[in-house]
């Protein structure tokens, strides 16, 4: 039987703004986002004046007249993962980073190595972390992927939470559906109107009418709601998650206008399934790959994280002059988001997948991204595009791309 742990660090960006500033300790902490004016993290003491991630800055501190607002250091933060990754890495070589601050382990079988249980060596990581790091980990530990994360997060913060095989089903039975991973505020209010309101009901849906519900997603849905998830924990290279976006042009392609049609209508792709999962980025790379076999790459980092390509558009020729160097035609193209973050929990204001806050690009840029994540839903893939990523000339096709 597996031991899938999934830790979540608790107030993170504040404790690290803590940790690193003695100053902050005990003190009501709110890390703001520059360029949003908009609350990202608060401490456990600035949590008792009720100060919440994604209220205003304005509004927190009204609310307490002590507090303590620090702009988000962003390369701070992907440090102290990278530091809490390489304890991980030390007890089992299947770590496998989810976002900043987060990530899932598989210690299955560690205890012939270690003489020791999960379940200590979690509380032994914890500890290492709390003492070295001055960070305190939610724990959550079970046969799954999908068990743990919720376990993670059910009690938080500083907590470690135990579900034993057999009892998956059971554990998940009384929570809200809004908690199982893949049900954004969108599928969660689908659920609602059909009745369905926790994740027990959703798992004794009859799956021929969930699937009037949820189309294709009815089946994965309903299996992890029984607590089934087979899906194994993936090692991440360079201890950085990544999610891709893959175009390979039908010919060779010389032609500017092409490739850049080509690179923002596969950017758009890539945010939207960002959005859809919940996700932000902060590091997006360009790979191009020559007639020859020969690559080159290009990167660039936002000083916040974004989920919206509008916040990304501005650096693609950039990116694309940096990399395109070599006079020799293309074959594909290739993007890579990177130094993944949680949205803070504001924007409940769109009825995108996950209910996220979109990130960099303002609110406008976000209302439109939702409005074509919804119509795309709808109609399909192709059915609205922004004017410069359409086609160049009437009939042309797009040419097919593959996600990983």
């Amino acid at each position: 039987m597996r031991s899938i742990v999934h830790w979540d660090a608790d107030h993170f960006f504040a404790a690290v703004e803590q940790a690193a500033d003695q100053r902050l300790r005990n003190r009501p902490v709110a890390v703001g986002g520059a360029a949003r004016g908009v609350v990202l993290s608060v401490s456990h003491q600035a949590r008792r004046y009720g100060l919440r991630p994604g209220m205003t800055t304005t509004r927190a501190r009204r609310l307490c007249s002590g507090l303590v607002v620090v702009p988000a250091h962003f390369e701070l933060y992907e440090q102290f993962s990278r530091n809490i990754l390489g304890l991980c890495e030390e007890r089992t070589p299947l770590v496998e980073p989810v976002s900043v601050g987060a990530a899932y382990l598989d210690l299955t079988g560690t205890r012939a190595v270690n003489r020791a249980g999960p379940e200590e060596l979690v509380r032994e990581l914890r500890r290492t972390v709390g003492g070295w790091l001055r960070v305190s980990l939610s724990a959550g530990i079970a046969t799954n992927k999908t068990v743990a994360r919720i376990a993670a997060r059910v009690r938080k913060p500083a907590a470690q939470v135990v579900v034993a095989g057999g009892h998956e089903a059971a554990f998940l039975a009384p929570l809200p559906v809004r908690w199982l991973p893949g049900v954004g505020s969108a599928t969660a209010s689908t659920l609602e109107l059909a009745g369905i309101r926790r994740i027990g009901e959703l798992a004794h849906a009859a799956l021929d009418e969930l699937g009037l519900v949820l189309g294709a997603d009815a089946l994965g849905l309903a299996r992890r709601a029984q607590g089934v998830d087979e899906e194994p924990v993936r090692r991440q290279g360079a201890s950085e998650p990544e999610w891709k976006e893959t175009t390979q042009f039908p010919g060779e392609e010389w032609e500017r206008a092409r490739v850049v049609a080509a690179l923002r209508a596969l950017l758009e792709k890539l945010m939207a399934r960002l959005r859809a999962a919940g996700w932000q980025a902060r590091r997006l790379s360009l790979r191009l790959r020559y007639t020859d076999h020969d690559e080159a790459e290009r990167s660039v980092t936002l000083p916040e994280p974004a989920a919206v390509e509008t916040a990304f558009f501005p650096h693609l020729d950039a990116l694309l002059d940096g990399a395109w160097k070599r006079r020799v035609r293309l074959r594909a193209v290739e993007w890579r988001a990177a130094r993944l973050y949680r949205p803070v929990g504001q924007l409940e204001l769109f009825d995108t997948p996950g209910g996220a806050n979109l990130g960099l690009g303002g609110q406008s840029a976000a209302r439109l991204a939702a409005a074509l994540d919804r119509i795309r839903g709808a109609y399909g893939e192709h059915a609205i595009w922004r004017g410069a990523s359409a086609p160049l000339s009437a009939g042309t096709s797009r040419p097919p791309t593959t996600a990983t």
